[in-house]
């Protein structure tokens, strides 16, 4: 149970900092927050040193936890995970919102 929550947060972790570097992108922010207006640059800048910081805390906390070999494997496979599902989300996301409304 206690492996499962570690990954787990792992998970989280690096689906909040890949989220956060998406969302620095113009077109995925204004694809998630529906605005016309650009993206400040201090908002991007802000975004991106937040998710960049998210993923090293995961892949940190992915070493701490299991070392540093298993670390590095678990960090790498949790964020092909995270990033796969982000990318199929972020494609179908116009397609979704049709089938929603």
């Amino acid at each position: 149970m206690l492996i499962f929550l570690q990954i787990l947060i792992q998970i989280i972790l690096q689906l909040l900092g890949f989220t956060l570097l998406s969302l620095s992108l113009q077109r995925h922010y204004n694809d998630v927050f529906s605005q016309a207006q650009r993206l400040k640059k201090n908002t991007c800048i802000l975004l991106r040193c937040m998710g960049f910081t998210m993923i090293v805390v995961a892949v940190v906390h992915a070493i701490n936890t299991w070392g540093n070999a298993l670390g590095l494997v678990y960090a790498f496979a949790t964020a092909s995970l995270v990033a796969s599902a982000l990318a199929v989300l972020f494609a179908y996301t116009g397609k979704i919102k049709a089938i929603i409304n």
